[in-house]
């Protein structure tokens, strides 16, 4: 079989079976004539896969290597019969990960802040639960759940009137709650004085401009966003105005786009009927993080093991300083380094801080795991 799969996907040989052919390219490249011929094709977000891509193809399987749908048109895959698979909750560590950077950052009181939790599937549940078990008060909306899976379950606007808020939603237009706009000019205008907005979800679920314009004219709120409007052609001066900027990459972690990788290839595998090669997992050695001083803080902790500051600054220099603002973006997420989840770490001489480390994923000295949450 003939496989087109995005060069940045890690790990594709895993996907060869006998006899197979793959070919790599960038995934702004991957276009209808480069698949027409094709039997599989393995894409991550920036590959719109509809039927301008795929009509005249004879693609059989579609794999995403994304936690998020929204480039997918699933109803035409329905309607053609091809198979497809994608990677739920496999970034749902790092996005945690990178919220938790941004407390760190922007509100190093955060413990005794309320957080909102607008979405609380896969990654926004990660996220409520370790907030829950560190005793952080929080308010979640989400319209499809209810009381008894969250008892923290509260409207739009309560979650909206929080110390800080985080967008955990996937982007859709239809269905009973679509999320696109959903953080409206209204929205926006009630937001704290003071307070902390984060989206890390899809840029469209933000009115881009009303935000801007509350920036542009008060300027009293903070913002950190790694998710932007027409992507990779997104609202330099909106980015300028943000106090944590970052080009997409809160779900790039080293274990993240692996796991993505593996549940593709479990998939597939049933597909295939096991027609695949075998392949050994790399296995990591722990990094170990010091408690140096008695005043260290779980802030230091946090940051020591990913400090979001430093993605910032990088995004800064590398894409909004540049004349070419797109092809500057795509170059920064395809060079983004390899950064390691809070399991990678295992801290020393913790102290008091043990069990909150536990809860945050850190490994204990020692153990090759930690458990989940």
């Amino acid at each position: 079989m003939k496989i087109i799969a995005d060069i940045d996907i890690p790990d594709l040989e895993i996907f060869l079976g006998s006899g197979d052919h793959l070919q790599c390219t960038s995934g702004r490249e991957i276009t209808s004539d480069f698949v027409r011929d094709a039997d599989i094709l393995l894409v991550r977000s920036i590959t719109k896969v509809d039927s301008l891509l795929l009509e005249n193809s004879d693609i059989k399987f579609v794999g995403s290597a994304t936690a998020g749908i929204d480039h997918i048109d699933i109803n035409y895959l329905r309607a053609r019969g091809i198979h497809f698979s994608y990677a739920p909750g496999c970034n749902a560590n790092a996005v945690v990960q990178y919220v938790f950077s941004v407390l760190c950052r922007l509100r190093k009181n955060w413990r005794e802040l309320c957080v909102g939790i607008i979405g609380c599937g896969n990654i926004g549940g990660r996220l409520y639960r370790t907030l829950k078990a560190l005793k952080v008060r929080t308010v979640v909306y989400d319209p499809y759940l209810n009381e008894t899976l969250i008892p923290d379950l509260n409207s739009l606007e309560k979650a909206l009137n929080c110390d800080v808020i985080s967008l955990h939603t996937p982007f859709t237009n239809d269905g009973n709650y679509p999320t696109s706009g959903l953080i409206n000019e209204q929205g926006i205008k009630t937001l704290t004085p003071g307070s902390l907005l984060i989206n890390t979800s899809r840029g469209g679920i933000i009115d881009s401009r009303a935000l801007l314009d509350r920036l542009l004219k008060k300027n009293d709120i903070n913002v950190a966003l790694d998710v932007w409007d027409s992507e990779p052609n997104i609202d330099v001066s909106l980015a300028q105005k943000a106090d944590i900027a970052t080009g997409h990459i809160a779900g790039n972690s080293y274990e993240g786009k692996r796991r993505a990788v593996e549940i593709l290839r479990r998939s597939y595998q049933i597909w295939r009927r096991n027609d695949l090669v075998e392949y050994n997992k790399i296995k990591r050695a722990s990094k170990a993080i010091r408690m140096k001083h008695a005043i260290d803080t779980i802030n230091a902790i946090i940051l020591s093991a990913y400090d979001v500051r430093e993605d910032d600054l990088e995004f800064r220099a590398a894409v909004l300083n540049d004349k070419n603002v797109s092809e500057a973006f795509d170059r920064y997420r395809r060079n983004y380094r390899a950064r390691y989840e809070f399991a990678h770490y295992q801290v020393t001489h913790a102290g008091r801080f043990g069990n909150d480390l536990e809860v945050l994923g850190f490994t204990e000295p020692g153990s090759s795991s930690t458990k989940s949450i």
